[in-house]
């Protein structure tokens, strides 16, 4: 069943509640790019336990509303609204991949609705002194974060250095099509600069690397985006 839900602040929050709707209510965090859609057989595992599923677009995704400026720490009270809407007074939770560090805010802030909470694979915090943030991860993903971090701290970021083009995407290519860590990464990363970002895909990416990345950014398809070399 889809949802829509009011958060605190007006803002509009799209919920899928699926599963068994008498069921124990478990919240799912899912990963980034996020979406509030279910995976098929996570609901009809999920009924057949007497278990009832309910997850969300995060602020920007589908249909709900943008939050511009907002913390990981802010879902709590987005989570908390849904829950008030669905007249749940006590739930668990799980969180995977880009979702997992949604699912720990909620853990933390929530202990009241919060009875149990289960991360798979979360992203930890960035930049934490004597973390290793790269350990466990795929040899993709971390030549990629690789790629966006030397980017970041080599060159002049800057409003007044990019003034000129403020109204054009930022060109930032990678050598395969990125996971869902990279797109939310590169572009909090930039955003918070002023800079929006356009990926420019291969020819030879995936069908579900074109889906995603229409869904979830500005696509330059199939074209050479200037003065930006792909990485190998």
């Amino acid at each position: 069943m889809e949802r829509s839900v009011r958060a605190p602040d007006g803002r509009s929050l799209a919920v899928e509640d699926a599963g068994d709707p008498a069921g124990r209510p478990v919240l799912v965090h899912m990963g980034t790019p996020n979406s509030r859609h279910l995976y098929g057989p996570n609901v009809a595992d999920a009924a057949q336990r007497g278990l009832r599923l309910i997850s969300y677009d995060r602020p920007g995704y589908g249909g709900s509303t943008p939050h511009p400026g907002h913390s990981v720490a802010d879902c709590a009270g987005d989570v908390r609204a849904i829950c008030t809407a669905l007249e749940i007074g006590r739930l668990a939770m799980w969180g995977i991949s880009g979702g997992g560090p949604y699912l720990l805010a909620c853990a933390a802030l929530l202990p009241d609705l919060v009875v149990a909470a289960a991360s798979l694979a979360s992203l930890a915090p960035y930049g934490v002194a004597g973390l290793d943030w790269f350990a466990g991860m795929g040899q993709d993903n971390v030549d990629d974060f690789r790629l966006l971090l030397t980017i970041a701290e080599h060159q002049d970021f800057t409003a007044a250095n990019l003034a000129p083009r403020m109204d054009k995407p930022f060109p930032l290519a990678f050598g395969h099509s990125p996971g869902q860590h990279q797109f939310h990464f590169a572009r909090q990363m930039l955003a918070r600069r002023g800079i929006v970002l356009a990926y420019g895909l291969r020819p030879d990416s995936s069908p579900m690397a074109k889906q995603t990345c229409g869904k979830h950014l500005g696509v330059v398809e199939n074209q050479q985006v200037a003065g930006v070399k792909e990485a190998r």
